[in-house]
């Protein structure tokens, strides 16, 4: 079972991001903007974060800088979730090391979509590198 990590300041978006990733078969743990990016992706070891953008006590393009600059973190992949959705913003967090961007609010059925066809992809590169690495 996949873990994701979800980090939001908004307690509301939090627990839907929550009941849909469960109901999609999908371990979840959840942390707010109170605390630091990197402790709880260490505690929880996720298979990926779905990160707010603007949080009141971080910058969520701060967050992502972190987790991709720290060693332990760098290759968790993290999808981007935010209510601003301005065209640069998607630029920002790709060049940042995130794999995907949800504006908010999302269709249903788009959050589990994004979630699966980003493991997917993740699993998908890391079986290539290793073929790459054994040949």
């Amino acid at each position: 079972m996949n873990k994701i990590l979800i980090v939001n300041d908004s307690s509301d978006i939090r627990l839907l991001l929550s009941r849909t990733l469960k109901a999609a078969g999908y371990a979840v743990s959840e942390a707010t903007d109170d605390d630091e990016i990197i402790a709880p992706a260490l505690s929880y070891e996720p298979d990926m974060v779905l990160l707010d953008v603007a949080m009141a006590r971080i910058d969520g393009f701060k967050a992502l800088a972190l987790l991709k600059q720290d060693p332990r973190t760098q290759k968790v992949p993290v999808i981007m979730v935010t209510v601003k959705g301005h065209p640069n913003d998607l630029e920002t967090v790709r060049i940042l090391g995130a794999l995907d961007y949800i504006n908010k609010p999302w269709v249903h059925g788009e959050v589990e979509l994004r979630v699966q066809w980003a493991l997917t992809a993740v699993a998908r590169q890391r079986e290539q590198d290793r073929n790459r690495l054994a040949s």
